[in-house]
């Protein structure tokens, strides 16, 4: 094999490890043409990545498997986050439950919260959804094992520490080659902030997102207390209350402007959590919405207008 960089090796090992659970050392430095004790590094840098999944590399005599926890994501930093790990749990479920049907056509954005509502779809024996994703991590991947579920893969430049392709083939068509919708389009981002919107610092992440919220008829932000408020630096997406020029350009373009007729709104629902010791008129965005209530989850609905 050509010389690779670090970030690649650690990319082929974790695709090994999704795909057959385990390694073995020997394997892996013949076939980068390095040492063993290079090869061991590479392991404890992929064990950090995985730690922040819930996951864990088992070492044995010769190499390492793929160990998941009993309770998922319980390897989440939870110590200074508030909680957050049991935010993202509620928060799948609730998502999961509430408002994935049968027979529902997804786009699931990459993510750990996303990845959290995977895991929560694959115990919720719902019947005939098809889901097409960005996303290889842990519990995306393991829907591929479920009867109930058709999942696509787009394929791409993978970015290791997120779990995600970015760069996908296709164009704003992309979901040509396998399903036609309607699309439900499940997002999550790094923050929220009501006049700045759904924000992410990565463009070809955001990008990814953009082509989410262009094929999709609803939208569905998952995003935990942790990160409503917080500014992202450099570039953002947009999702949330306000015309947006990118999507109206778009939906213009492919489906005719008419004075007379103008485009639909998007319906947009953004669902997180009320933090310990808070209340729901607390938040900010109660302040611009109502929010339903359901325990300590709240969803807040909104649209995109496509109109100039």
């Amino acid at each position: 094999m050509p010389k690779i960089s670090k970030d690649q090796r650690h990319q082929i090992v974790l695709m090994r490890l999704m795909e057959d659970g385990r390694v073995a050392t020997r394997d892996l430095s013949e076939e980068f043409g390095i040492t063993d004790v290079a090869i061991r590094g590479d392991f404890d840098e992929i064990s950090v990545v995985l730690e922040a999944r819930g996951l864990h590399l088992n070492r044995y005599y010769g190499g390492v498997e793929l160990v998941e926890e009993a309770d998922q994501y319980r390897g989440f930093p939870d110590s200074g986050r508030d909680g957050e790990v049991e935010s993202i749990r509620a928060l799948s479920e609730h998502v999961v439950e509430h408002m994935i049907s049968d027979w529902d056509h997804l786009l699931l954005d990459a993510g750990r919260t996303t990845d959290r509502i995977a895991h929560q779809i694959a115990g919720s024996g719902k019947e005939g959804l098809r889901i097409i994703t960005n996303s290889y991590a842990p519990h995306v991947v393991n829907l591929y094992t479920k009867g109930d579920v058709e999942i696509a893969q787009l394929g791409g430049t993978p970015v290791p520490r997120s779990f995600c392709y970015v760069d996908c083939p296709g164009g704003n068509a992309f979901y040509d080659p396998f399903w036609a919708g309607p699309f439900k389009a499940i997002l999550t981002g790094t923050g929220f902030d009501p006049e700045t919107g759904l924000l992410v610092n990565n463009p070809s992440i955001i990008e990814m997102k953009q082509r989410y919220m262009r094929a999709a008829s609803e939208v569905i932000v998952v995003i935990d207390h942790t990160k409503m408020g917080k500014i992202a630096r450099g570039t953002v997406s947009f999702c949330g209350f306000r015309n947006d020029p990118w999507l109206i350009e778009y939906r213009n373009s492919t489906q005719g402007a008419s004075t007379d007729q103008p485009p639909a709104p998007i319906p947009v629902s953004i669902v997180t959590d009320v933090p310990s010791g808070k209340k729901v008129s607390d938040l900010a965005l109660s302040e611009l919405l109502t929010p339903k209530v359901f325990g300590k989850v709240c969803v807040y609905e909104t649209e995109i207008k496509l109109t100039t």
